[in-house]
C-alpha cells in the first residue's frame, strides 16, 4: 500500500499522458484494485442502531426512536482513509464508480484470455453459482478487437437522447433518459476532472452501511443480505444488559442474549474453518452516558465475561471478538468508544483476503451506466434493456457470457439482485433497497401496520393463518410506498418468481381447472402462532419413527427452518384442520398419504420430522419413510448450499459436513434419538430413560429400497406387527408379491373353500391382480363376520405352509418412485376434463379393484361402483375417479394431480400417466 502516499500526482500525469489508444487498453485489459467493505449494525430493536448509523455516515443523529422497517443500506456513506487508515462519513454520491476506479491505481497487465473456462456446479443448482474469482486482465475477453477503434465522445442524456424503451414493460421516472455511452475518450476526459477537482477523494474507499431493523419479523429477510464480507457489529442496550426480557418483543421470553445468539447463527451458520476470519463480528453496548465512568468499566468487564461464556466454545469463534465490548453513548459523535470502535473496523477491513482485489476496467463503462440509471430512480432493467445498453458501448461491449460475469459478481457484493434462473433471469433488480422495501409490504411487524382499514385486514389474516391470496398481495403493492417500484403486471409477476425462488412465498397448489395461476400463497415466515398441543399430541411413543438433522455446533436459524418448511410444503401438501392450514410457527404438518401424517419441526439445534401412522409404527412403510429421508436431506443440503451463495461463499462440502443425522422414536412423550452411524450397526439401544428400543423401525428412514430378498437371517415381522390387521394397500402388495401361480394354495390355506376360489374366478379371470385383492377381501370379511380378526399372523401361517413365508417382509413396501416428480403445483385436485379424458380415450384398462385402493377408496364403494356400472368398464373407472375426486370422508387426504398419478403408475396404467403428465407439463 505504500503507493497510496504519493498515489494522487502518478496517476494525474500517468492519464495525461496516454493517447487515446493506449488508454483504450487500459480500459480494455487493464485491472485495478477493488476496496469493497461492509459494516452491518443489528441486535434487538430500540437499542440505538440507526442513531450509530447516523453518526458513522455523517448525519444528524435522530432525537426520538423511530424503529427501522425491514433494513436500510447507506451505499458508499462510510469511508476509509486509505492513507491515514482512519473511517470518516461521505456524502451521498461520493463512492461513485469511477473513484472506485481512480482508487484502484488503474494498471495494464496484458495476459491471454483464458480459454474453455467452466463454471462450477453444485448440485442441483447448476446455474445460480459463480466461483470467487481472483480477478485479473484474463477475465476480460470482451475487449475490443485489433482492428482499428472509431472514437467517439461521449454521448450525455441532454443532447436529444431518448428515453429508456418500454419494451420491457417497465415505467420509469419521467426525466430519466438514455444511459450516456461510455467510450475510453469519455472516461479519460472524466477520471482527469475528477481529478482536477480534488485529489484527496481518491485515498478514500467508500463502504456501505447496512441498518437491520430489530424485529423478530424481519429474521427470513435479514439472511438474504448477510454476506460474509464486513463487519457486524452487535449491539444491545447496557442498560438492560444480556438477559433482561425485553418488553420490545410481546411473544415474551426474549433477552439480548438471545437476539445476540440468533444473529451469531445466521452469520456463521454458512461459514468454515479456514483462514479466512471473514466476517468478523463485534459487540457494542449503548447508552453509556447513564453511568459514571467507574460504573462503565465494571459493566464493560461482566459483558466482556458473559459474551465470552456465550461464545468462548462456538465452532467458529475466531469470527467473534468477544473480549472488547464497546460501551457507547451512540447520539455523540465524540465518544472515544466509537472512535475505538472505527480504528477496529477499519483494521479489520485491511485485513480481508477481498481487500485490494483486481477487478477488469472494462466492466466499468457498463458500471457506470447502472450508476446513471439508479442516479435516474430506475429500480429494476430487464436483462434485454441491459444487453442493448451493453452494445451501445460498442469496442467496450462485453459479450452476454461476460455480461452474466459481471452481474453475479456484483450480486455477490450486494450491489444489485440478478438471479440466473430461468424464470427469473429475464430482470435485474439494480437497486437492491427496492426488494427491501417489496418485501417490507407483508413481511413488516405490527407496529407498522396501518391502525384500520382493508390492508391491516390482509396483514391479520396472514399473520394468523400464513395464508396470502394473491388479490391480496397485489393489493398491499398497490400502495403509494411500492407502486412506483412495481408499475405494471409483468414487473410483479418477476418478482412474486423471484419469492417463490427463496422461498418466501409457497404456492400450496397452481393449476385449477384451465387456470395456471395461483390464487394464493402461504408465507411460513410471518406466522407467530405455535403448534397446538392437541396435534403435538399425535406423535406418540406406538405410533412414531423420528429423524433428526443436527447441524453442526449451530442453532437452526430461523430463516433456514422457514425455507426447509416451505421446501417440504412444495412435496406433501399441508394437513387441514378445521378449515385452517396446519402451518405454524417452525412446524408443520402434512399429509404423507392417507394412513401417515408428516410433522416437521425445529428445536433448538435440530430440525426433527416425525412419522406418524394412525394405526402402529411398524406399519409405517419403509419405501414412505426412506423417499421422506431423501427428499428432506436433498432438500436441507441445497438449503444451506443456497445460503452459502447469498452470503458469498461457494461449497463444495459433502452432506455429512453440514449437519449430523439422528434417528429414534418417541419415549414416554419424548424424543429419542440415536446418531445413524451407531444405530446401522446394533440391534437395540438404552436411552436416558433406561428403555431398551430396537433399531429395526428407526432403521426404515434408510432401507434399501432396491432389495426384493429378505437377508438369510431375517426372522420376518415382529410379533408387535403380527397381531395387527392389515388395510387394503397391505393386501396389494402381498398379491403383487405372491402372484397368480401361488395364490390358489394360499387362498386354501387360510381356510377358503375351493368354490370361493371358483366364484372369484368366473367374475374377475380376465385381471389376477383384481382376482387375488377381492379374493383377500373375502377372506377378511369371514373371518371378522365370525368374530376373529384378520390379523398379519394368520396371513404369515399360510404363507409358512405353502414354503412363501418371507413374502411378507415385502408387506410393507410401496412405490414412491414418482416423489421426484413432486412439485406445488401438482397439489391441487385434477380438473374434470382431466378425468373426463382418462376414461373417454380409455387410458387406464381393466383394474377396477386395483385403481380404487390405490386412490384410497373404501372396498365398499369399490363394489358400489361395479354393481352401479356392470359390464360398464370405462362407466366403472370414471366412477371411481369422481367418487375419488369428490370423497369428504374424514380421513381421505386430498386428492391431487400428484395422487393420482402415483395411483396410475402402481396400477400400470402407462397411457393415463402419460397424459396427465403431459397435461401438468410433468417432465
Amino acid at each position: 500500500m505504500e503507493y497510496l502516499q504519493e498515489m494522487s500526482d502518478p496517476i494525474l500525469t500517468k492519464l495525461r499522458q496516454l493517447n487515446r489508444n493506449d488508454f483504450q487498453d487500459l480500459v480494455a485489459l487493464g485491472t485495478f484494485s477493488s476496496y469493497e467493505n461492509r459494516v452491518f449494525l443489528a441486535g434487538p430493536c430500540n437499542i440505538g442502531k440507526s442513531s450509530l448509523a447516523s453518526i458513522l455516515i455523517g448525519e444528524e443523529i435522530p432525537k426520538t426512536w423511530i424503529s427501522t422497517d425491514g433494513l436500510i443500506i447507506h451505499f458508499g456513506r462510510n469511508g476509509i482513509d486509505l492513507q491515514q487508515r482512519k473511517m470518516i462519513p461521505l456524502k451521498k454520491g461520493s463512492g461513485d464508480v469511477l473513484t472506485k476506479l481512480l482508487l484502484g491505481n488503474p494498471e495494464l497487465k496484458k495476459q491471454p484470455s483464458l480459454q474453455g473456462e467452466s463454471k462450477e456446479k453444485i448440485p442441483g443448482d447448476p446455474k445460480s453459482e459463480i466461483k470467487e474469482y481472483k480477478f485479473s486482465s484474463s477475465n476480460t475477453d470482451g475487449g475490443p478487437s485489433n482492428k482499428k477503434r472509431r472514437i467517439t465522445s461521449r454521448q450525455t442524456s441532454s443532447g436529444g437522447q431518448g428515453q429508456l424503451s418500454h419494451q420491457s414493460n417497465q415505467e420509469t421516472p419521467k426525466d430519466f433518459h438514455e444511459p450516456p455511452i461510455h467510450t475510453a475518450h469519455s472516461i479519460q476526459d472524466d477520471l482527469l476532472e475528477k481529478i482536477k477537482k480534488g485529489t484527496n477523494i481518491m485515498n478514500i474507499a467508500p463502504s456501505d452501511l447496512v441498518d437491520f431493523g430489530g424485529q423478530k419479523s424481519f429474521d427470513m429477510t435479514h439472511q438474504l443480505f448477510i454476506q460474509h464480507r464486513g463487519t457486524f457489529i452487535l449491539m444491545f442496550d447496557g442498560r438492560k444488559g444480556l438477559y433482561t426480557v425485553l418488553t420490545e418483543y410481546p411473544q415474551g421470553d426474549v433477552t439480548a442474549a438471545s437476539i445476540l445468539e440468533h444473529w451469531i447463527n445466521s452469520v456463521l451458520t454458512y461459514c468454515n474453518k479456514t483462514e479466512d476470519k471473514m466476517p468478523r463480528i463485534l459487540f457494542a453496548a449503548t447508552h453509556s452516558d447513564s453511568f459514571s465512568e467507574d460504573e462503565k468499566r465494571i459493566l464493560a468487564l461482566k459483558f466482556n465475561e458473559e459474551l465470552r461464556e456465550m461464545f468462548s466454545s462456538h465452532k467458529l469463534h475466531e469470527h467473534i471478538m468477544y473480549d472488547n465490548v464497546f460501551f457507547m453513548n451512540a447520539t455523540d459523535a465524540a465518544d472515544q468508544d466509537i472512535e475505538r470502535m472505527k480504528d477496529t473496523l477499519v483494521d479489520i477491513a485491511f485485513q480481508q483476503s477481498t481487500w485490494g482485489q483486481q477487478m477488469p476496467i472494462v466492466w466499468v463503462p457498463l458500471d457506470l451506466q447502472i450508476s446513471d440509471m439508479r442516479a435516474d430512480g430506475v429500480k429494476l432493467i430487464t436483462k434485454e434493456r441491459l444487453l442493448e445498453i451493453n452494445k451501445s458501448n460498442n469496442e467496450f461491449a462485453l459479450n452476454e457470457r461476460r455480461v452474466d460475469d459481471f452481474l453475479l459478481v456484483q450480486h455477490s457484493i450486494g450491489k444489485l439482485l440478478y438471479f440466473d434462473e430461468p424464470a427469473l433471469r429475464d430482470f435485474i433488480v439494480i437497486q437492491p433497497t427496492a426488494m427491501v422495501n417489496i418485501l417490507r409490504a407483508f413481511i413488516t411487524d405490527i407496529m407498522f401496520w396501518p391502525e384500520k382499514g382493508p390492508v391491516r385486514n390482509i396483514l391479520e389474516h396472514l399473520s394468523s393463518t400464513g395464508v396470502l391470496k394473491k388479490t391480496d398481495l397485489f393489493t398491499l403493492w398497490s400502495q403509494p410506498a411500492f407502486k412506483e417500484i412495481l408499475t405494471d403486471v409483468k414487473t410483479k409477476e418477476y418478482v412474486v418468481q423471484v419469492l417463490l425462488h427463496l422461498d418466501i412465498l409457497i404456492e400450496p397448489k397452481r393449476y385449477t381447472e384451465k387456470d395456471t395461476a395461483a390464487d394464493l400463497f402461504l408465507v411460513p415466515c410471518i406466522v407467530k402462532e405455535k403448534i397446538p398441543q392437541k396435534m403435538h399430541r399425535n406423535v406418540t411413543d406406538d405410533r412414531t419413527i423420528c429423524i433428526a438433522y443436527h447441524l453442526k455446533e449451530t442453532v437452526v436459524p430461523s430463516a433456514l427452518s422457514f425455507k426447509l418448511i416451505g421446501a417440504a410444503i412444495s412435496i406433501w401438501p399441508l394437513k387441514v384442520e378445521d378449515s385452517r392450514f396446519c402451518l405454524f410457527f417452525q412446524a408443520a404438518i402434512m399429509d404423507a398419504d392417507k394412513r401417515n401424517e408428516l410433522q416437521i419441526h425445529v428445536e433448538g439445534q435440530r430440525i426433527i420430522a416425525y412419522l406418524n401412522n394412525d394405526v402402529s409404527k411398524q406399519l409405517i412403510s419403509p419405501d414412505l419413510a426412506t423417499t421422506t429421508q431423501e427428499c428432506l436431506t436433498l432438500a436441507l443440503g441445497r438449503i444451506l448450499q443456497f445460503y452459502r451463495r447469498c452470503f458469498g461463499k461457494q461449497s463444495h462440502h459433502l452432506m455429512s459436513d453440514l449437519f449430523d443425522i439422528e434417528v429414534g422414536e418417541i419415549c414416554n412423550g419424548k424424543t429419542c434419538l440415536i446418531p445413524l452411524s451407531e444405530a446401522k450397526k446394533k440391534a437395540q439401544w438404552r436411552c436416558e430413560n433406561g428403555k431398551i428400543h430396537e433399531t429395526k423401525c428407526p432403521l426404515n428412514w434408510v432401507f434399501e429400497k432396491n432389495k426384493k430378498h429378505c437377508d438369510s437371517n431375517c426372522k420376518g415381522l415382529e410379533t408387535e406387527t403380527l397381531v395387527l390387521r392389515p388395510d387394503d394397500q397391505h393386501f396389494v402388495q402381498l398379491a403383487r408379491t405372491i402372484g397368480i401361480g401361488d395364490f390358489y394354495n394360499f387362498f386354501i390355506e387360510l381356510g377358503m373353500e375351493k368354490a370361493d376360489y371358483d366364484n372369484l374366478n368366473f367374475r374377475y379371470f380376465s385381471n389376477p391382480m383384481d382376482f387375488m385383492l377381492m379374493g383377500l377381501f373375502e377372506w377378511r370379511d369371514k373371518t371378522e363376520s365370525d368374530q376373529m380378526t384378520a390379523t398379519f399372523r394368520k396371513l404369515q401361517t399360510a404363507l409358512k405352509a405353502i414354503e412363501r413365508q418371507h413374502y411378507m417382509c415385502q408387506v410393507h413396501r410401496e412405490d414412491h418412485t414418482l416423489v421426484e416428480k413432486a412439485h406445488s403445483r401438482l397439489q391441487d385436485v385434477p380438473s374434470d376434463d382431466v378425468i373426463n379424458s382418462l376414461t373417454e380415450k380409455k387410458l387406464i384398462g381393466d383394474c377396477i379393484v386395483h385403481l380404487g385402493v390405490e386412490l384410497g377408496l373404501s372396498i365398499g364403494n369399490i363394489k358400489e361402483t361395479m354393481h352401479n356400472f356392470p359390464r360398464d368398464l370405462n362407466g366403472q373407472i370414471h366412477d371411481l375417479l369422481t367418487k375419488w375426486k369428490n370423497c369428504d370422508e374424514t380421513k381421505m387426504v386430498k386428492p391431487t394431480i400428484y395422487r393420482l398419478m402415483v395411483a396410475l403408475k402402481r396400477v400400470k396404467a402407462a397411457q393415463g400417466l402419460n397424459f396427465v403428465k403431459k397435461t401438468y407439463d410433468v417432465e
